[in-house]
C-alpha cells in the first residue's frame, strides 16, 4: 500500500453540489418573497429578511444539520455560496434570536409559515400528476417527541417532551398543517379545531378525514356530518362499542381478504352505532383476529380493530373500509421520516415558541423536498427518503472552475448519476414551471 499524505488545497470545492437543486427550486417559485410577505420586513434596514433565516434553516435540515452552530459549516463553504449566490449566512446566535422573536404567542410564527406552505400545496394539487385530483384524504396524527428542554413537560408516555399534531395528504405525500403542543396536552381536547384549520388551508381539496381514536368523539363526528366529509376513525373499545360488537351474529362474520384478494387471517363484520350528542348514526366496521397466546379479560379470545365510518356500503364495502383505514400507515411513515431524517427529534432552543417555529420549518423543508421530487426528479426517485437523496444527489462533491461569464461545477459522480443530476438542474433553470404557486 502506498503511503498517504494529507495536504490542504485552495481550490473551490464543495460536498453539497446537489443541494443547489433546493436553492434553484426556491428561486423558481419565488419562495423568498412569499416568506417575507408572511413575516413582514425586518426591524431595521440592516436586518436580514425572514427568508434568509427560514431558507438557511431549510438548507441545514435537508443537509443533515442537528444544531444551529452547524451553520458555520455553510458559511465556510465558499464554493456552495458561489453556486447559490449567497454572500453570508446568519450566525447561530442570530438564528436562535430570530426563532425566539418570531415564534410569537400561540404559535404565530408556525401559523404564518403554514400559510406559505399551504400556498405551495394548493398550487401543486391543482395540477395533474403525482399530486393530481382534489378529492383527497386528510390524515391527522399526534406524535410524541422527547426533548430535555426547560419548558418540556411529561407526556402520556412518561417522557419529557412535546406532542405536535400533524395533518397530511398522503395521496400527495405532503403535510398540510402542524400544531406544536406541550407534551401533557390532551390530544382529544381541540382536535376538531385543528381539522377545521387544516381543511381551511386547502379549500376544496379534502373529501375524507382519516384519524385514529384521538378523533373518536361527537365533536369530530358532528363536524364531518355538517361539512359533508367522509370519515374513517379508529373506535374506542368502550362499553357501548363492545356491547354492539358482541351482538353481531356469528353468521354475519366473513373471511377477510388481503389486498391481493387472498384469504387473510382475520374475519370482518359490521354494525350500526351512535353515541350521545352525535346527530347521526354511523357504521362500525370490525376486524377480529384470534389471539395466539392468551385470552384478554375484556375482549375475550379475539383482538378487535374497529373503524367508525360514514361511507355508505355502496361507496366502500366492509373490506374496503378496512383496507382504506389501514393506509394510515403512510402517514406514520411520513412522520417517521420527518422526525428521523430531518432531525425533528431534536430542538435547538429552550423556549416553546421558538421550537414551534423550528418544527414548522422542518415540516416546510419536508414538503419542499417532496415537491422537488414530484415535479423535477424521475419517477423512480419519488418514493426515496431524504437519506437516499443525500447519498445519491445532495452530497455529491464538485470543483468550481471559473470562466468569464459563468461558473462550471465539475461533479465527481458516475455517468448515470451526473446525467440524472444534469437533467433535473436543466429542467429547474430552463423549463417552464410545472405549477404556479
Amino acid at each position: 500500500m502506498m503511503e498517504l499524505k494529507l495536504e490542504r488545497t485552495e481550490e473551490r470545492l464543495t460536498r453539497r453540489t446537489g443541494l443547489v437543486l433546493v436553492d434553484r427550486f426556491g428561486k423558481k417559485i419565488d419562495l423568498a418573497n412569499k416568506i417575507d410577505r408572511a413575516f413582514g420586513p425586518p426591524g431595521s434596514n440592516r436586518g436580514m429578511a425572514a427568508s434568509d433565516y427560514v431558507l438557511t434553516l431549510v438548507e441545514m435540515l435537508i443537509d443533515g444539520a442537528m444544531h444551529l452552530e452547524d451553520v458555520k459549516d455553510f458559511e465556510r463553504d465558499e464554493a456552495y455560496k458561489l453556486m447559490t449566490g449567497r454572500e453570508h449566512y446568519p450566525t447561530s446566535d442570530a438564528l436562535g434570536d430570530w426563532l425566539r422573536r418570531k415564534g410569537g404567542k400561540e404559535g404565530e410564527g408556525e401559523k404564518k409559515l403554514m400559510k406559505v406552505d399551504a400556498e405551495l400545496v394548493n398550487a401543486s394539487t391543482k395540477q395533474s400528476g403525482p399530486s393530481g385530483s382534489r378529492d383527497k384524504t386528510l390524515d391527522v396524527d399526534a406524535s410524541v417527541i422527547e426533548a430535555d428542554k426547560g419548558d418540556a413537560v411529561y407526556t402520556y408516555k412518561e417522557i419529557r417532551g412535546y406532542q405536535p399534531l400533524l395533518a397530511a395528504c398522503p395521496e400527495a405525500g405532503l403535510f398540510i398543517n402542524s400544531r406544536f403542543q406541550h407534551g401533557n396536552v390532551n390530544a382529544q381536547g381541540d382536535i376538531k379545531s385543528f381539522i377545521d384549520d387544516s381543511i381551511n388551508l386547502v379549500p376544496g381539496m379534502i373529501k375524507t378525514v382519516r384519524i385514529d381514536s384521538v378523533g373518536y368523539n361527537h365533536f369530530v363526528f358532528n363536524y364531518c356530518f355538517e361539512k359533508r366529509l367522509n370519515f374513517t376513525i379508529t373506535a374506542d373499545h368502550d362499553v357501548a362499542v363492545m356491547e354492539v360488537v358482541r351482538k353481531i351474529p356469528e353468521s354475519a362474520w366473513e373471511k377477510g381478504k388481503n389486498d391481493d384478494g387472498t384469504d387473510a387471517n382475520y374475519r370482518i363484520a359490521e354494525t350500526i352505532h351512535t353515541m350521545n350528542q352525535c346527530k347521526d348514526s354511523f357504521r362500525l366496521v370490525v376486524k377480529k383476529t384470534k389471539r395466539v397466546k392468551q385470552t384478554d379479560l375484556f375482549d375475550g379470545e379475539y383482538f378487535y380493530w374497529i373503524v367508525a365510518t360514514n361511507f355508505s356500503k355502496e361507496e366502500k364495502s366492509t373490506q374496503e373500509v378496512i383496507h382504506f383505514h389501514e393506509k394510515r400507515g403512510e402517514m406514520e411513515r411520513m412522520i417517521g421520516e420527518l422526525k428521523n431524517h430531518y432531525n425533528m427529534d431534536h430542538f435547538p432552543c429552550g423556549q416553546f415558541s421558538a421550537n414551534s417555529l423550528y418544527f414548522a420549518i422542518g415540516v416546510f423543508a419536508f414538503n419542499l423536498v417532496q415537491l422537488l421530487k414530484q415535479h423535477y426528479f424521475g419517477t423512480e426517485w419519488r418514493t426515496k427518503t431524504l437519506r437516499s437523496l443525500r447519498y445519491y444527489w445532495f452530497h455529491l462533491p464538485s470543483r468550481l472552475v471559473f470562466h468569464a461569464r459563468y461558473i462550471i461545477a465539475r461533479v465527481a459522480a458516475s455517468v448515470e448519476s451526473f446525467k440524472q443530476l444534469d437533467e433535473a438542474y436543466l429542467k429547474l433553470v430552463s423549463a417552464p414551471i410545472s405549477y404556479s404557486p
